[in-house]
């Protein structure tokens, strides 16, 4: 293959990494830097490579490789993250929110960007939101002036006998790159309560909460199910571990890049885990009223089912299917499926 042939892949291969990668990516005056450093080795390495007056084909290639990365920063980034890497002044502020509750079931709605939200529970009759706020500028009164220009949202309503709380940030879309915010919520313990949780570059938390349904999402970010207990459960993140311990009849639980570990409770229910690049880690509760089947499968790496009594239909390194024995006589039936394309897939 010719020089020009493998700098176009290259190129392809940087434009198509960096537009994956960077999507996702606030491009930060730090982050800046680490680019730059791979930019002056990628230089380097080109110029070694090609001493003595001949060019060899690996110069070709990195040098497409980083021509496709700088495109695939103003693709995803767009000409004015230029100017937001001087953005290098920050303020701060911390405020809470509270909603009191009309003693029926909850529909919690909290939608927010750039950061975590994490949830607990206590004993007073309301909801709180604790937020702490953060802005950046290109000097320090514009950072205190786009906190003094952030805006929240906060919404109650009784609609057919359920209380709709909403919390959003109503930010045009171009701003949020200015702030970064993290939320605390405090839910009574004692209430019926469905979340939709949703946010970006943050992770996701709840810890000791019982509702009914719970479905969260995030991007960069983990999401952690400390003693959670639902109907059904739904998770999505894109890049970030999925762990906890979890009592539900239903979960979904999926990510991208990262693992899965969960413990399971004693009850009948279905169970579906997925990643894509990440280990999958399983742990069931012993007992001879709890009846497993399951289907398992990966791309690279193995299978491990550690259950007693076991009938496969399926019996394979990368692939298992089976379930204990006498399965549909057990009062408790618990059905796994799990896939992973690189990772190992663990039951014990």
């Amino acid at each position: 293959m010719s020089n020009s042939g493998l700098g176009f892949g290259g190129f392809l291969v940087g434009l198509g990494l960096g537009w994956y990668i960077f999507q996702y990516i606030d491009f930060s005056f730090e982050l800046v830097s680490y680019f730059l450093i791979l930019m002056g080795v990628a230089m380097i390495l080109g110029a070694l490579l090609r001493k003595g007056g001949r060019e060899h084909p690996i110069s070709s290639v990195l040098g497409g490789v980083l021509g496709g990365l700088i495109l695939a920063v103003f693709i995803t980034q767009g000409f004015g993250f230029i100017f937001n890497i001087t953005d290098n002044y920050r303020a701060s502020d911390t405020f809470s929110l509270n909603t009191q509750l009309s003693g029926v079931p909850i529909e919690l709605d909290v939608n927010s960007v750039n950061g975590g939200i994490e949830v607990n529970t206590w004993s007073s009759n309301s909801v709180r939101f604790d937020i702490e706020l953060r802005a950046r500028g290109r000097s320090q009164n514009d950072a205190e002036r786009n906190i003094e220009n952030f805006e929240h949202h906060l919404s109650s309503n009784v609609n057919q006998g359920i209380q709709e709380i909403s919390l959003s940030f109503p930010i045009p879309n171009r701003d949020w790159n200015l702030y970064s915010v993290a939320i605390d919520v405090y839910v009574p313990s004692n209430y019926s309560v469905s979340y939709l949780l949703e946010t970006t570059n943050g992770a996701i938390r709840l810890n000791n909460v019982i509702a009914d349904s719970i479905e969260t999402h995030t991007t960069n970010g983990a999401i952690r199910l400390n003693n959670v207990i639902a109907d059904s459960i739904e998770t999505r993140t894109t890049n970030g571990l999925i762990e906890g311990n979890i009592e539900s009849m239903q979960s979904n639980l999926q990510t991208t890049n990262g693992g899965i570990d969960i413990s399971l409770s004693k009850i009948s229910g279905t169970h579906v885990f997925s990643t894509t690049n990440g280990g999958i880690d399983i742990s069931p509760q012993p007992g001879n009223d709890v009846g497993y089947r399951f289907e398992l499968s990966t791309s690279v790496g193995a299978v491990d089912v550690n259950l007693s009594n076991i009938d496969y239909s399926v019996n394979e390194a990368r692939s298992k299917r089976g379930e204990t024995s006498d399965y549909s006589t057990k009062p408790i039936q618990i059905e796994i499926i799990a896939d992973t394309r690189i990772g190992s897939i663990n039951i014990n």
